[in-house]
């Protein structure tokens, strides 16, 4: 008698190789969550075994993103100032994508000055786990702000206030194990990777504007010519 088999003959074989191709990915991989409470373990298996993974760290920002988006649009509205009808997702991404991009060029920028370690994978890698408690924490906070009163709201600032800081503890700590740092010295390569992303956004926001500026004028006497004409 043939073994009953679910699905005997609809498995179509080229879905089978990219599902297994996709399972591949994260095999060998430490869980992410694992961090969370042993982060020491952790982050030396993410920079000693090589076991992160860039694409468990695309999906955690991506998540990222997603929670500051659902936080300005399902916020109950007793917490919730933002207008939903003037949503812009561009300036959320920016926030959120674009900012994490940004810390890891300067962190990494500041690491080869600094003689750091650390690669650029692994600061991406390292960067998403710790964004995790945050990222959960935004999470819980959108849920409670659409059944708490409003003199309870008290609770979702303290749970933000947990989050943030659980998240800057892990970072502290991932990056002074892939860069091989002190924590004193942790804590100036962080410190430096502010600065520059300061400066990165207002050499940023300079060019915008004289190339604002310099369309304006183009513009302006582009009409006068053909006004005269």
């Amino acid at each position: 008698m043939r073994a009953f088999t679910p699905f005997r003959g609809k498995i179509n074989p080229l879905q089978r190789d990219q599902t297994m191709r996709i399972f591949t990915l994260f095999r060998g991989k430490i869980n992410p969550l694992r961090c969370l409470i042993h982060p020491f373990d952790g982050f030396y298996a993410v920079k000693e075994d090589r076991k992160g993974s860039i694409p468990a760290a695309g999906i955690i920002v991506f998540v990222f993103f997603l929670s500051a988006l659902m936080e300005r649009q399902n916020s109950g509205f007793i917490f919730n100032y933002a207008d939903p009808a003037a949503l812009n997702v561009w300036l959320i991404a920016t926030k959120t994508i674009v900012l994490f991009v940004l810390w890891v060029v300067c962190n990494w920028a500041v690491a080869t000055w600094m003689e750091g370690e650390g690669k650029a994978a692994e600061i991406v890698i390292i960067s998403a786990y710790s964004l995790i408690p945050y990222v959960i924490a935004t999470l819980i906070t959108i849920f409670f702000s659409n059944v708490l009163l409003r003199e309870e709201g008290a609770f979702l600032y303290y749970m933000m206030v947990v989050g943030l800081i659980w998240s800057s503890i892990l970072m502290v700590i991932g990056m002074g194990i892939i860069h091989d740092y002190g924590f004193v010295r942790t804590l100036q390569s962080i410190l430096l990777t502010f600065a520059a992303m300061g400066i990165v956004v207002f050499l940023a926001v300079l060019f915008y504007t004289l190339f604002q500026q310099l369309y304006v004028f183009l513009y302006t006497i582009y009409n006068e010519l053909l006004f005269r004409a």
